[in-house]
């Protein structure tokens, strides 16, 4: 006879299993092709050439709509351009909230951030930064912006005169950090002339993410375990370069404890703190109209600002000079769009810009070949009809950008 011990581990492991399971039916109900997961993992383990390679493969083989998993967790890829805009436009009030995953194991310090923030908590907090981007508010800016971008001419004329190889990544980096800690929080660090600073160093460290680090893994197999971990301090951002951002935010916050409304540029950090709310600082009962922004809603989004705002913005400027690079004629036509504004306006001023159609056209094509996001996802919130294809509750709906942009047949 067999051992009560026996049984009783076999038993586990067939639970184990089916637990783990259970979910990948989901698309074989709803009659959606997709590539067959397996237990514990799902389909992450086919992410470890890149995330946009398995993407391209299941978009040319399922026909542009398929389901995959991530560990246990059903997603819906919609890379067909009706259904994509049916769900983004004409059905977007049932797709309003990202998911959860997105910044799971990323640390307390962002969950009141608009990556996170959810419905009416995420509409407030939008309504406040919104103003920061409007036209009156980025020509406030563009004196910074002027500064910084004569430091970045100042740097690429020097090592032009010298003669020598440099990193174009780093130069951009550093052009976008001064930028972005000017423009929206009033700091000047001059990381072109100080690649060290704790800022910039900070902000490589966290965008270093390996999507195979043991704990991204365990929080993709076992995504509620994020909430434990948050606890005891666990993220797979660097808690050390998270704290640095939260001192430079309180620091930024205190240069501007006695400053009175009309003393300084209405720039990003100086919306939020205007729109502080002490109340919202205390517990507050989840029925309760909020208006305005708590202080962990100002630092959160603050950091998010600053490490979101410096790989995008680095990686399209260093990558469109790569392009202009390899495209002699392309480079050219810039070249000569900008000396005719010049000729006419003396100067590259905020509305002389907005005249350089040819330079536009190359950092979109930039951001098409090399968009800043693989993919971008919604949470169905109801059961939904798009166009014959079910979308039940719950169900985590992602759009392939990647695929999409380098779709021949869109882009011949």
């Amino acid at each position: 006879p067999f051992s009560p011990t026996w049984v009783l581990v076999g038993l586990c492991v067939v639970l184990l299993y089916m637990y783990l399971v259970w979910p990948h039916s989901t698309f074989k109900k709803l009659g959606i092709p997709g590539p067959r997961p397996v237990a514990l993992f799902g389909n992450f383990l086919s992410y470890w050439n890149g995330i946009h390679l398995f993407d391209q493969e299941c978009y040319r083989k399922y026909n542009k709509v398929y389901g995959y998993f991530e560990g246990r967790t059903a997603n819906l890829m919609v890379g067909d351009l009706e259904l994509v805009k049916e769900i983004t436009v004409k059905e977007v009030n049932k797709f309003t909230n990202r998911s959860d995953g997105e910044m799971e194991g990323a640390g307390d310090i962002f969950s009141k951030s608009l990556l996170v923030l959810k419905d009416a908590d995420w509409k407030r907090v939008r309504s406040v930064i919104t103003p920061t981007f409007s036209s009156g508010k980025l020509k406030q800016m563009v004196g910074h912006v002027e500064r910084c971008a004569d430091g970045l001419v100042a740097h690429l004329a020097e090592n032009d005169k010298q003669g020598v190889v440099f990193d174009m990544a780093e130069l951009a980096g550093a052009y976008t950090m001064d930028s972005i800690s000017g423009t929206a929080f009033g700091v000047d660090i001059d990381s072109l002339n100080n690649p060290d600073h704790p800022l910039v160093t900070s902000a490589k460290t966290l965008n270093d993410v390996n999507l195979f680090n043991p704990l991204i893994i365990i929080l993709i197999i076992f995504p509620k375990l994020s909430a434990f971990l948050e606890r005891f301090g666990v993220s797979y951002f660097s808690k050390k370069s998270i704290d640095y951002f939260k001192q430079a935010v309180d620091s930024a916050i205190s240069m501007r404890g006695g400053d009175s409304d009309g003393a300084r540029p209405v720039d990003f950090l100086q919306l939020m703190l205007k729109a502080h709310n002490e109340e919202l600082d205390k517990k507050v009962p989840s029925n309760m109209v909020k208006t305005g922004v708590s202080k962990t809603e100002i630092t959160g989004n603050a950091v998010l600002l600053w490490m979101a705002g410096y790989e995008t913005t680095a990686n399209t400027l260093s990558l469109t000079a790569y392009n202009l690079a390899l495209h002699q004629e392309a480079q050219d036509q810039v070249i000569e769009e900008i000396d005719a504004v010049l000729d006419r306006r003396d100067k590259l001023d905020y509305e002389s810009v907005n005249e350089l159609h040819f330079l536009e056209t190359c950092i979109n094509e930039t951001l098409r070949l090399f968009p800043a996001a693989q993919r971008i996802d919604r949470v169905c919130k109801e059961d939904t009809e798009v166009k014959g294809l079910h979308i039940p509750a719950g169900m985590i709906v992602n759009v392939p950008v990647y695929c999409i942009h380098h779709d021949a047949d869109i882009w011949p």
